[in-house]
C-alpha cells in the first residue's frame, strides 16, 4: 500500500482491530489458557470469551501490540512509517509525526525491532562474501584490527549470478576471534553456500572447519566492491537518520537495516507481511528493551 491507500484503509481504531482480527483468527480460535477451539462473544467486538475456561481475549493480546498507552491507528502509522520509508525514521522525527512523545515513538520502535531481529533471519545462499567492520569514531593510537572503544559488525553478502546483489547480513560481533565469529558464519550462512573471506587468520581457521570456503585479499580485490558498499550505506544510514547508537542498542538497528533492504522487492506486501509476524511476536516491557542487550 501507498500512503494514500493506507490511510483510506485505516481511517479508525476499529479498522485496525477489524483488520488484526482477520490475520490474528484466520485459521481458527484457539485459547491461550486451555487450547479450547470453542469461543462465544468476548468483552467487546474484538475479543473472544473461551467457552471452556471463560478466558477473555483481546485481539491486541499476546502481541507487540499488547498493553499499548497509545490508539492503536497511531501504532499502525508508526509501524507503516518505520517499514516502508527506505531509510527509517528517528524516533524524534516519528514523535512529531505521528504526534506521541519520543520515548513512546522509542518504545514502540524497538518492538517493532525486536520482530524484525527474530523473523528477518534467513541464511544466505550461493556465493556469499563475507568482511568484518569498525562502527564508530576514528581511531586515534593503531591500526589493523584492533577495535579500541569501536563496535565490531559482521558483514555478509549475497552475489547472485547475474551480478545483482541478493540478501545481507550485518550483526555485531564483541571480538574477531574464531569461537566469535564462527557461530556466526554457521547460523547465518548455509553450508552448502560458497564463502568468500578476507585472508585473516581467523578465516584460516573458519576455513579448517567449513567446506566451502576460499579466502582471498580484500584490500584492492573489485570481489569485495558490493560488500564494501553495502558497509558504507549502513554507516551512512546510522549516522544520518540516528546520529549515533549505543553498543546496547546496535543489534537493533542492524536488524532493522537488514530487514528492510533484504524486502526492498517486496514493499507492496512489507506491511502485510510484518503484521502477520508482529501478531504472533511475544510482547517485550519496556524495563527488558531497556536493559537487555539482545
Amino acid at each position: 500500500m501507498n500512503a494514500i491507500e493506507f490511510s483510506k484503509k485505516f481511517q479508525s481504531n476499529e479498522d485496525c482491530y477489524l483488520y488484526l482480527m482477520e490475520i490474528k483468527w484466520s485459521s481458527g480460535y484457539q485459547c491461550k489458557k486451555c487450547s479450547s477451539t470453542e469461543f462465544g462473544k468476548g468483552r467487546t467486538y474484538y475479543y473472544k470469551r473461551c467457552k471452556k475456561c471463560g478466558y477473555n481475549e483481546s485481539v491486541l493480546a499476546n502481541t507487540i501490540f499488547h498493553d499499548m498507552r497509545v490508539p492503536v491507528l497511531k501504532a499502525f502509522h508508526m509501524a507503516y512509517r518505520i517499514l516502508n520509508k527506505k531509510k527509517g525514521m528517528s524516533t524524534v522525527e516519528l514523535s512529531t509525526e505521528v504526534g506521541v512523545q519520543q520515548k513512546t515513538a522509542w518504545l514502540f520502535k524497538r518492538k517493532i525491532q525486536e520482530v524484525m531481529q527474530y523473523q528477518g533471519k534467513k541464511k544466505l545462499k550461493g556465493l556469499v562474501v563475507s568482511d568484518e567492520s569498525l562502527v564508530g569514531g576514528g581511531r586515534k593510537s593503531s591500526y589493523g584490527r584492533t577495535h579500541e572503544q569501536k563496535d565490531i559488525v559482521f558483514i555478509a553478502v549475497e552475489k547472485l549470478p547475474d551480478e545483482r546483489t541478493g540478501n545481507i547480513l550485518i550483526q555485531p560481533i564483541k571480538d574477531f576471534k574464531l569461537d566469535t565469529m564462527l557461530p556466526v558464519v554457521k547460523e547465518n550462512i548455509d553450508e552448502k553456500a560458497h564463502l568468500y573471506a578476507d585472508d585473516f587468520p581467523t578465516n584460516r581457521g573458519i576455513k579448517m572447519r567449513r567446506e566451502n570456503t576460499e579466502l582471498i585479499q580484500s584490500k584492492g580485490s573489485s570481489f569485495f566492491d558490493e560488500l564494501h558498499k553495502q558497509v558504507m550505506m549502513f554507516k551512512m544510514w546510522l549516522s544520518g537518520i540516528h546520529h549515533k547508537c549505543s553498543t546496547h542498542h546496535l543489534k537493533a538497528y542492524t536488524a532493522e537495516y537488514t530487514y528492510r533492504f533484504n524486502r526492498r522487492n517486496q514493499r507492496d506486501f512489507i506491511f502485510h507481511n510484518f503484521m502477520k509476524d508482529a501478531i504472533t511476536q511475544q510482547p517485550a516491557s519496556y524495563l527488558f528493551l531497556k536493559a537487555t542487550v539482545n
